[in-house]
C-alpha cells in the first residue's frame, strides 16, 4: 500500500515536471516569433512620393513656419530641393541657375510627363488638378516666381515656362522690376514676422483682382 502511495506521487510529480517543460518550450518559441516579426505600430515606408494637394485648395491661411534659407546656394542641390516644395512641383520638368538667373521649365502634357517617368503613378487628373485651370496656372507663375525671388536674396530674377493645353505660359521677372510694380523689397518680406503673407501672398496670389494685374504685367501667353 506505500509503494502504491509512492509510486502515484512520483508519477503526478513528474507529470507536472512535464508540464512546466511544456510550458517553458512553449513561452520560448513565442517570444523568439514575435522577436522576428516586423513592428505593426511602425509605418512601412513606400517609394512612392505622395503628390502634393491640388493648387485650388491650399488655404488662404497656411503658415510656414521658418525661413529655411536667405541666400542662394553655390551648387543648386538645397535650392532645388526648395523648389521640390513649389506648388505643382510635380510636373517641374527642369531646374536650371545660371549668373543667379533661375529657368524652371515644366512638363507640357500628361504624356510628356509619363514619357519621361514611365514608371510613376502620378495620374492624369493629378495633373489636371495641377495645372487645369487658368487660376491655378496664375497662382503657380505669380506665387513660386515672388517667393523664390524673397527667398534667395542673391537671386536676379526668375523665368518660368509652362505649356498647357496647347498655350505656354511664360513669366520673366527681374528683382528691381518686382520690387518696383509692388513698390517694397520683396526680400525685405519674412515669413516668421507674417509680412509675406500680409503684404504679398493674401494681396496677390489669393486676391484675384491684384493677381490678375501681376499676371498681366510680367506674363506672356502664346
Amino acid at each position: 500500500m506505500k509503494i502504491s502511495q509512492v509510486d502515484k506521487r512520483e508519477w503526478y510529480n513528474n507529470l507536472w515536471v512535464r508540464l512546466l517543460v511544456l510550458f517553458a518550450v512553449i513561452f520560448i518559441v513565442d517570444l523568439v516569433s514575435k522577436k522576428d516579426k516586423p513592428d505593426a505600430t511602425k509605418p512601412v515606408q513606400t517609394e512612392v512620393k505622395q503628390v502634393t494637394s491640388k493648387t485650388e485648395d491650399i488655404p488662404k491661411d497656411a503658415k510656414v513656419t521658418a525661413d529655411p534659407l536667405s541666400t542662394l546656394p553655390a551648387d543648386e542641390t538645397v535650392f532645388k530641393e526648395y523648389i521640390s516644395y513649389a506648388i505643382g512641383n510635380p510636373f517641374i520638368k527642369s531646374v536650371s541657375i545660371k549668373d543667379n538667373n533661375v529657368l524652371i521649365l515644366y512638363y507640357g502634357s500628361y504624356s510628356d510627363y509619363k514619357e519621361d517617368k514611365p514608371d510613376s503613378l502620378v495620374k492624369n487628373e493629378d495633373y489636371s488638378n495641377h495645372l487645369g485651370t487658368e487660376n491655378a496656372i496664375q497662382k503657380i507663375l505669380v506665387g513660386e516666381s515672388a517667393r523664390l525671388l524673397r527667398q534667395f536674396h542673391d537671386l536676379n530674377a526668375v523665368s518660368m515656362i509652362l505649356p498647357f493645353d496647347g498655350k505656354t505660359y511664360s513669366i520673366d521677372v527681374d528683382r528691381n522690376s518686382l520690387n518696383k510694380f509692388l513698390g517694397y523689397k520683396i526680400e525685405s518680406l519674412s515669413i516668421k514676422d507674417g509680412t509675406w503673407n500680409d503684404k504679398f501672398s493674401d494681396p496677390y496670389i489669393y486676391d484675384k483682382s491684384n493677381r490678375q494685374k501681376f499676371f498681366d504685367t510680367f506674363v506672356k501667353i502664346n
